[in-house]
């Protein structure tokens, strides 16, 4: 990975690239320091590096690695210069010398009219900036429905047809994106329209200078109204479009997977979980890359699970019932893309369930022997109150869901499988199979060194959304005991590794959208 010698020398995207990859927390210790250091060096604003972990005492939205990047920017922009590479030379307010002697009222009329015309100016040239943003991504949007479309009944591979629904959600996104950028500017263009025509009617003097800045605004305060119409009316039109397009793209892209015994159920897939933390934090595992807001959800998902085991051992430890039946909710989310396979495992340290001295779990591992676990995992859905989520026009109404429940050894029963994970040279990890037919294979595997990352690329696509874990989660019941099902597994890794056992669990295989097909062709 190549870093730059100064700012400027990165544009907006790199330099993003470069704080989402400090907050990802995907490196070696090393190379995460080798990264904060360099932030540091070049980043000009006299808090340097504290900018990456604390937010100005004013700032009272949630800090992200965005606002990072805001800030950095608005300091070079108070100096009057751009601070990224390709970025304009902000316009700066006129500054009157500080005369010896008062100003005369003639002189502070004069001041006050070169502030407002300065600001009317770079609020057209902003406008300007952010209109074209609008436009542009509009264009790539329409493009992109047209071309899903030509390709609706053309003969695809599933590879072809999951980039093709890829591009058109990345595409609506991007144009939603860029089109509240631009209703942004509603509430500040009315609040400068207002002030214009406050001093136009209190103005004493100058009254022509007045009423042109007046006039200025208000032509530019009309075009911006229409045109915030005309974008938000084009982007509704589009996303009505997409939306059909996509929910056709994703049965076909579904249909074609289970016809071609590619789904979930019916072929294998490697599945990565990150090394570094996999003894300290329960963790996330996906098919393909890491996304990266799950290492930052660890903490979250950790006291969720805690909560939960503690309030459970509670209630069971004082001999009280109520635990039986009963469920937390530790993990709710949705995969971001309809293009999603949606397989998923969760792993946590073994000794957040259980005591782990006293077994030998070597041996038991080694035999493929059960072991009694006073609480299991299991995957499900949540039914969201309508009205709440959505992601564009497409209302959310269900989130995949794990919840955590004891065990009694009755109806839900104590018994998890012990199975080792092998240390895999070619690969340079320690891999896990499942049981069974189409077995899930996790690969646990250790960051990538800064050097032999080739380019700062983007921060891996966040694949999931409304991430969430209370930190103390609702104790619900179920409401059918007999329907619950567990893939679960303790994960037992070789001495010279360093890691104690993992409780994993997966996915229930009846959850995947293929079994609905399965079930009406059978």
């Amino acid at each position: 990975m190549e870093l730059k010698t100064t700012l400027k020398d990165y544009t907006e995207s790199e330099f993003q690239a470069l704080v989402n990859r400090i907050w990802a927390v995907d490196l070696p210790k090393q190379d995460h320091d080798r990264l904060i250091n360099h932030f540091d060096r070049i980043v000009g604003d006299p808090k340097g590096a504290d900018l990456l972990f604390y937010p100005p005492e004013d700032d009272t939205n949630t800090y992200s690695s965005d606002s990072v990047v805001y800030y950095v920017k608005d300091w070079h922009h108070k100096q009057g210069r751009a601070a990224l590479k390709g970025e304009g030379v902000p316009v700066p307010r006129p500054v009157a010398a500080r005369p010896g002697t008062p100003l005369t009222p003639a002189q502070m009329t004069q001041q006050r009219i070169a502030w407002n015309l300065a600001d009317v100016q770079k609020v057209a040239v902003d406008l300007a900036d952010s209109e074209r943003v609008a436009e542009a991504a509009l264009s790539v949007f329409e493009q992109q429905i047209k071309h899903l479309r030509q390709r609706q009944n053309a003969q695809v591979d599933i590879r072809g047809r999951e980039a093709d629904i890829r591009a058109l959600e990345t595409s609506e996104f991007e144009t939603r994106v860029a089109a509240r950028r631009y209703e942004f500017w509603k509430m500040s263009i009315g609040f400068k329209r207002d002030s214009a025509r406050r001093e136009l009617s209190d103005a004493r003097s100058e009254l022509a200078q007045w009423q042109s800045i007046a006039q200025q605004i208000n032509a530019t305060h009309d075009r911006y109204l229409a045109k915030l119409n005309e974008i938000n009316q084009r982007l509704h039109r589009f996303q009505v479009d997409a939306e059909a397009l996509l929910a056709v793209a994703q049965t076909q892209l579904v249909d074609q997977r289970y016809q071609q015994g590619a789904g979930p159920t019916q072929a294998g897939e490697l599945l990565f979980a990150p090394h570094a933390f996999a003894n300290a934090r329960p963790g996330i595992f996906l098919d393909g890359g890491l996304s990266q807001p799950l290492e930052t959800h660890r903490v979250a998902l950790q006291k969720a699970i805690r909560s939960a085991v503690a309030e459970f051992t509670w209630q069971i430890t004082s001999g009280a019932q109520d635990h039986q039946g009963q469920y937390a909710a530790v993990l709710q989310f949705e995969f971001s893309s309809r293009a999603e396979v949606e397989r998923y495992g969760l792993s946590v340290p073994l000794l957040e369930l259980l005591p782990i001295e006293g077994q030998s779990w070597q041996d038991l591992a080694a035999t493929g022997a059960e072991v009694d676990l006073p609480f299991r995992m299991s995957s499900g859905t949540y039914a969201v109150p309508p009205g709440t989520m959505s992601r564009g026009l497409r209302e959310i109404n269900t989130l995949l869901q794990v919840a955590i429940t004891p065990t009694n050894g009755n109806v839900v029963s104590s018994r998890v499988r012990v199975r080792a994970a092998v240390w895999d040279a070619q690969m340079k990890t320690y891999c896990f199979t499942a049981d069974g037919p189409a077995p899930m294979i996790v690969s646990w595997s250790a960051p990538a060194s800064l050097e032999a990352t080739s380019t700062l690329a983007p921060a891996p696509e966040y694949r999931l959304g409304f991430l969430r874990s209370s930190p103390v989660p609702l104790l619900e019941s179920f409401n059918d005991m007999a329907a619950i099902r567990f893939d679960d597994y303790v994960v037992v890794f070789p001495p010279e590794s360093g890691l104690d056992p993992l409780y994993i669990m997966f996915r229930d295989r009846n959850e995947y959208p293929e079994m609905t097909i399965a079930q009406a062709k059978s």
